[in-house]
């Protein structure tokens, strides 16, 4: 009984309950269709990106993989200011995974570039250089901690530039201070011992 009740309550409202369900079910097909356009879109990106082509891309908007893929492309290039501003701009927006990926790329880079910094005989950048890929080696091994090879290359970058602690002496300018035992020279020493 009290469904036929029921029934006769809605039945003059039924038309316009299916307007609201019409309208319901164009507003959802248009977000659909709005996100598999932008998901096709991140897709093509990405594919250009990977296949060495450098394709902007607008990092507010843009899917975690595509900025890594963006990223990847710049580190590629040699182009690590770009990467790190990418990486600066996207800031929090990046899943932890996909932002240690994207500090651990930039890393090798730098140790790659310090490495070859060391065989030019040019020490100073390459202190410089591998002290910021050690820091972000350690940002990344903070983000994923089960990243074996961020935890390998922070080893090879820890060796070509060696981290010794400081002493308490703080007048280390005076003529009576000790002298530096370990140099902080870079390099791996060639050679018989």
């Amino acid at each position: 009984m009290r469904l036929n009740s029921i029934l006769t309550f809605l039945a003059p409202q039924r038309g316009t309950a299916f307007w609201i369900l019409a309208a319901a079910s164009v507003l959802w097909f248009g977000y659909a269709a709005d996100s598999l356009i932008s998901a096709r879109r991140s897709n093509d990106n990405i594919r250009l990106l990977v296949e060495r082509h450098d394709v902007p891309i607008d990092v507010k908007r843009a899917h975690p993989q595509e900025i890594l893929a963006r990223i990847d492309e710049s580190v590629r290039r040699d182009h690590i200011d770009d990467a790190q501003s990418i990486l600066s701009i996207a800031g929090d927006r990046l899943p932890p995974s996909v932002r240690a990926a994207a500090l651990y790329n930039i890393a090798n880079t730098r140790t790659r570039m310090a490495a070859e910094a060391v065989r030019k005989g040019q020490i100073d950048s390459a202190t410089a250089m591998i002290n910021l890929a050690k820091s972000e080696y350690r940002l990344a091994l903070k983000l994923d901690p089960e990243s074996w090879d961020a935890r390998h290359n922070l080893d090879v970058a820890m060796r070509v530039v060696r981290d010794f602690p400081q002493a308490d002496n703080p007048d280390l300018s005076s003529p009576d201070a000790p002298k530096k035992l370990w140099t902080d020279l870079p390099g791996i020493p060639k050679g018989l011992p």
